[in-house]
């Protein structure tokens, strides 16, 4: 199984900490509601516009199995961030010395730079999840996971397409890109030779296939 996540987690867990930042800096909105009204209505609009791009990058709405995925390469922001940061030692310094000039900034802005950024990503959250949630409620969980496709070894077969060569009563074979595999029906429903098949799964040697409508 290729791991995914709930995208509905992400936005919550962003959400959660732009919220307390913003919370610390409780004291200091007054004196700066401009950043605060600028990034609500800023990252409200991000939101909206962020989810119809999530929204045209939804797969598998038809599926019986592994239903409304997004295929991304990052899991979280946090996740590329961490992979940037070790992928070179001189991005690694430059990320560092941007964060320091950013922290800078904001001290001597009296932290208006803080408020705007926290109640942005507070404000796009929010209407993000607000978004996920409604379309969750009529099509089920909706997930983030890694788009395995061009992968070497079993994993990059997921979602692809076959065709059985024997009938899998559940279990029989398939071939797939020119080679034969052990197949097993995922519900247990026969499937009848000459049928298109997609995987699902893999366990081993044996892959874990679904029906395709013909």
């Amino acid at each position: 199984m290729v791991r995914h996540v709930r995208v509905i987690w992400n936005t919550a867990f962003i959400g959660a900490i732009c919220g307390s930042l913003l919370w610390l800096r409780r004291e200091d909105i007054p004196a700066h509601l401009d950043a605060l009204v600028l990034g609500i209505l800023v990252g409200t609009l991000y939101g909206g516009l962020y989810w119809r791009y999530l929204f045209h990058r939804i797969t598998r709405k038809e599926r019986r199995f592994e239903r409304n995925r997004i295929l991304v390469h990052y899991l979280s922001l946090f996740e590329l961030l961490l992979t940037a940061a070790t992928w070179s030692l001189y991005l690694l310094i430059a990320l560092t010395l941007l964060i320091l000039a950013a922290v800078l900034l904001d001290i001597f802005s009296g932290y208006w730079w803080s408020i705007l950024i926290s109640s942005f990503g507070m404000a796009a959250a929010l209407s993000l999840g607000g978004s996920i949630v409604r379309y969750e409620r009529l099509y089920g969980a909706l997930y983030y996971q890694y788009d395995s496709r061009s992968w070497l070894g079993g994993e990059g077969l997921l979602y692809q397409e076959g065709r059985a060569i024997q009938p899998l009563t559940p279990k029989g074979k398939i071939i797939i890109n020119g080679e034969l595999w052990h197949a097993v029906s995922l519900n247990g429903d026969n499937i009848e030779a000459g049928k298109k098949v997609e995987v699902i799964s893999r366990e081993g040697l044996t892959l874990y296939v679904d029906s395709l409508p013909q």
